[in-house]
């Protein structure tokens, strides 16, 4: 059935919560099991120019998720995701055991929200928050004929792409993935002027030139006959480094890496891909 609008979401079926590193490089997912709440709101504040009695202006400073979370038990895993600290799993059953420490020194990390609801009568609804952050408690109780429930909040940011939020709606159910897309980073280093090229399993790219945007080289692996468009999102400064995540039809792919052509210029430059994250099946 084609999706009509308003989608009729109910329930919370899933959600999963993702480390990023301070590149903004996405991790592995790590299910928060027993999800009962995720609840989320855009906020802004708004600064006012007065003059003449009345208000003149009114200017927003960015806006920003504040989200909740709440969820059944302790997942010691997502605990270090979203908390910090130094996670450990030593031993084998029956005398394997898991450990999460959390020092005065562990700064909390950014990690990335995906919750997902079933839509009433077909399909889901998915709410991605790219870049969270605790900003309140993470609790829970040990209480007398009670179940421990974890709970936390925190805001999201958005990340370097200007990417706060996501919403989609799915004609056909599609769960969470555990999959990892591969991230590959193309490094342009000291160069001045000049151009270069990108290869990926035997097809090559245009001339893009040393100062090119995050988006030039998105549309330049896109041009190929072997990357359709939406099977990589590329972020980066302009001039790089470039940070090519594969997705769409090569998502969760163990994909080739790319190849540079360097012929840039500029005292001591250097051009290079990197693997930062293999991609594999859930």
């Amino acid at each position: 059935m084609t999706l009509a609008s308003p989608e009729l979401p109910y329930g919370l079926r899933d959600v999963k919560v993702s480390p990023l590193s301070s590149t903004g490089v996405i991790g592995t997912a790590v299910d928060l099991p027993v999800a009962q709440t995720l609840s989320f709101s855009e906020a802004e504040e708004f600064e006012e120019l007065r003059g003449d009695d009345r208000v003149v202006a009114i200017r927003g400073m960015g806006p920003k998720v504040e989200w909740d979370l709440e969820a059944g038990g302790i997942s010691l895993e997502a605990w270090k995701v979203m908390t910090g600290g130094t996670f450990t799993d030593t031993g084998a059953t029956p005398n394997q055991t898991k450990t999460l420490l959390k020092k005065v020194t562990d700064a909390r990390p950014y990690f990335q929200i995906e919750g997902q609801s079933i839509n009433d009568v077909d399909g889901d609804t998915h709410v991605l928050i790219y870049k969270c952050k605790i900003t309140d408690n993470l609790e829970g109780e040990f209480s007398d004929g009670q179940f421990f429930v974890t709970k936390c909040s925190g805001e999201g940011i958005g990340n370097t792409s200007d990417q706060l939020y996501l919403i989609t709606w799915n004609e056909t159910t599609d769960a969470i993935s555990n999959g990892t897309n591969e991230l590959q980073m193309v490094l342009i280093y000291l160069a001045t002027g000049g151009t270069f090229t990108l290869t990926y399993s035997g097809q090559t790219t245009g001339t893009i030139a040393y100062n090119a945007t995050a988006a030039t080289v998105e549309l330049a692996l896109e041009a190929l006959s072997n990357i359709a468009v939406g099977d990589v999102d590329v972020t980066g400064a302009t001039g790089g480094p470039f940070y090519v995540e594969f997705q769409g039809a090569l998502a969760e792919t163990n994909v080739a890496e790319m190849t540079i052509t360097d012929s840039t210029t500029g005292a001591g430059h250097q051009a290079s891909v990197t693997t930062l994250r293999a991609g594999a099946a859930a």
